[in-house]
């Protein structure tokens, strides 16, 4: 899962090489081009506009769009079925449950990215960020990894892993919270800076299993609401297997379906009490 910070880079790195298709290049063709790329690193986007290249001059001939949009389904097409079922649970349930805790707007779903699935979020402009808010971005970012153990009875180590990953940035929510933000449980007026946060929860055990609580409160609360929310769930991951990327007009018609099928309350504000965690 990602916020939306990378799509400029996507669009900067292709620039040059649809520039070069010519002028006379159709506009109607820039659409399904820029839905077959959502998603994906400017790294991503150079070596298929390479591998494109390659086919064209094979064929004798310069590099035309269907060249482009062939080099870009391909990377769907080598990633297997069951695969792309998985992802498609576990970046529907992060945006199902943004929709129910979160706060900003759905921009783009997709499992096309040749490094995994992406949920961008356009962040909602001057919220407070209480602690409430905050224990609801923990919430959404624990979701995925709570979806696959729901739906397949486990979880593959791509929750973690890296600084990047849906684990990392969690912990580091909670450990801000417990050390420099205010709403740490143990001294809570005590500035803490981050830092290397691993070294603080390898030597402070107390801090370790505070912020083990928030996170194990957190999981919970997003298993909850995928259970309670399967059917709706489900068939957002479904539809987002069909159509691979899901953004602009189709991803408002999805998420305004998924609106209508929630069965509980959508209200970002009470994730805080729903965490079992509000009465400290």
């Amino acid at each position: 899962m990602t916020h939306a910070c990378s799509s400029k880079q996507h669009h900067n790195a292709s620039d040059g090489a649809v520039s070069r298709l010519g002028a006379s290049s159709p506009p109607s063709a820039l659409r399904p081009l820029a839905r077959l790329a959502a998603g994906r690193s400017g790294a991503d986007i150079e070596r298929i506009v390479r591998e494109a290249r390659r086919t064209a001059r094979r064929f004798g001939r310069s590099l035309v769009w269907n060249d482009l949009a062939e080099a870009l389904g391909a990377a769907r097409q080598n990633r297997p079925e069951p695969m792309r079922w998985r992802m498609a649970v576990h970046e529907a349930a992060h945006a199902l449950v943004h929709l129910v805790v979160g706060s900003g707007d759905l921009s783009i779903l997709s499992i096309e990215a040749d490094h995994g699935g992406i949920v961008q979020i356009k962040p909602q402009a001057h919220v407070p960020e209480t602690e409430a808010w905050l224990m609801a971005q923990i919430i959404v970012r624990l979701a995925g990894r709570a979806a696959e153990e729901i739906i397949f009875g486990d979880a593959l180590a791509g929750s973690g892993g890296s600084p990047q990953s849906d684990l990392a940035i969690a912990t580091d929510l909670a450990t801000m919270l417990e050390t420099c933000l205010g709403f740490g449980r143990h001294q809570p007026l005590l500035y803490r800076p981050m830092g290397d946060h691993s070294h603080m929860l390898a030597l402070d055990a107390r801090l370790a299993a505070a912020v083990h609580e928030r996170l194990d409160a957190c999981y919970n609360q997003a298993r909850e609401i995928l259970e309670a929310e399967g059917d709706a769930h489900l068939w957002l991951a479904r539809t987002l297997l069909h159509h691979g990327v899901l953004e602009g007009d189709d991803l408002a018609a999805v998420v305004a379906e998924v609106r209508g099928r929630l069965r509980g309350p959508n209200d970002g504000h009470d994730a805080w009490h729903r965490c079992g965690r509000g009465s400290g």
